[in-house]
C-alpha cells in the first residue's frame, strides 16, 4: 500500500474499534485524495471519528475546509439492492440450501448474521469492487457478537454453500487491513502470510487504468448506463477473475448482472 492507503486504513480502524494508530504525514493534496477514497467507499464518518481520536498527532494536519466536509459527511446507502442483497444466491441449487439454512429454527441469530455478512462481501466483490464498508461493518459486528457465533454451524454453511475461498478472501482482507487476527477468525482455515499478502494483492489491484480516476470510477456506474462501452467488459473480467473464488456462483451471478443490466438500458 502506498502512504494515502496506510492512513486510510489506520484512520478507519482508529475510528470504527477505538485503536491506537500512527499517522504519517501528508500533503494538503493527499489529504483530499485521502477524503474522496473515504466518500467513494461510504465510510468517512468512521474516518473522520479516526481523524479525532487521532488530532493530537504532530502529522495529523488536515485542511480546515476538508475537514468540515468530513465533518458533515454522512453514511449513503447507494448499492443496488436487487443485485447485491445477501439472502438470496443467483445459483437455484445454492440458493436452496441458503434459504433451508436460514429457515433453521435451531440455530442462533448471530450465526446467521455472520453469514449473511460472508455472502455480503462475496456478492460485493463478484458486482461491485472491493468491500471495504461491508468489510469493516462485518468487522465490528465480530467484535461485538463474535462470542455468540457457533463457528462450528457456521463452518459447516459455508462448505454448504461453497462459500470457502470467499471467506478465506474476506479473512485475510480483514487481517491485513483490519488488523484482525486468526483466532478471531475461526472460519479461516490456515495460510501462510505470502498467500494471504497474494490474496490482498490480487483484489487491491482492481483500479482504473487513468490516474484521475484512480480508485474512484471502479464499478460505479455498471447495470444502471448501458451506454457506457466498458461497462460490460469490466464486468466480463471481474467474473472471470474471481471464478476461482466462488465457481458456482460466479456465472449465474453474471448473468442475472446481464439481464438486469439489459433492463436498465435508457431508450
Amino acid at each position: 500500500m502506498n502512504i494515502i492507503e496506510r492512513n486510510f486504513f489506520r484512520l478507519l480502524r482508529a475510528g470504527a474499534f477505538a485503536t491506537d494508530e500512527t499517522i504519517e504525514p501528508l500533503s494538503a493534496w493527499k489529504w483530499n485524495r485521502l477524503f474522496q477514497l473515504s466518500e467513494m467507499h461510504d465510510v468517512s464518518p468512521l474516518v473522520y471519528e479516526g481523524i479525532k481520536r487521532c488530532s493530537n498527532q504532530f502529522f495529523v494536519q488536515v485542511p480546515e475546509p476538508l475537514l468540515q466536509q468530513w465533518s458533515q459527511a454522512k453514511i449513503h446507502s447507494t448499492e443496488d439492492n436487487d443485485l447485491l442483497m445477501s439472502d438470496h444466491l443467483t445459483n437455484p441449487i445454492l440458493n436452496h440450501q441458503l434459504q433451508n439454512i436460514l429457515d433453521a429454527e435451531d440455530s442462533k441469530t448471530e450465526t446467521r448474521t455472520a453469514l449473511l455478512h460472508l455472502l455480503g462481501i462475496a456478492r460485493f466483490i463478484l458486482n461491485a469492487g472491493i468491500p471495504v464498508k461491508r468489510t469493516v461493518e462485518f468487522g465490528i459486528f465480530l467484535r461485538q457478537s463474535g462470542k455468540n457465533i457457533d463457528f462450528a454451524m457456521l463452518n459447516d454453511w459455508i462448505t454448504r454453500l461453497k462459500l470457502e475461498q470467499m471467506a478465506q478472501l474476506t479473512a485475510a482482507i480483514l487481517i491485513r487491513t483490519l488488523n484482525f487476527t486468526p483466532e478471531e477468525l475461526p472460519f479461516m482455515k490456515p495460510l501462510s502470510d505470502e498467500l494471504m499478502n497474494q490474496l490482498i494483492r490480487n483484489i487491491f489491484s482492481q483500479r482504473n487504468s487513468h490516474a484521475e480516476e484512480w480508485y474512484f470510477s471502479q464499478g460505479k456506474d455498471i447495470f444502471v448506463h448501458t451506454s457506457n462501452s466498458q461497462a460490460m467488459l469490466w464486468h466480463v473480467r471481474r467474473s472471470a477473475q474471481y471464478l476461482k473464488y466462488y465457481p458456482s456462483e460466479a456465472m449465474t451471478n453474471f448473468f442475472t448482472a446481464f439481464a438486469h443490466s439489459l433492463s436498465h438500458i435508457e431508450e
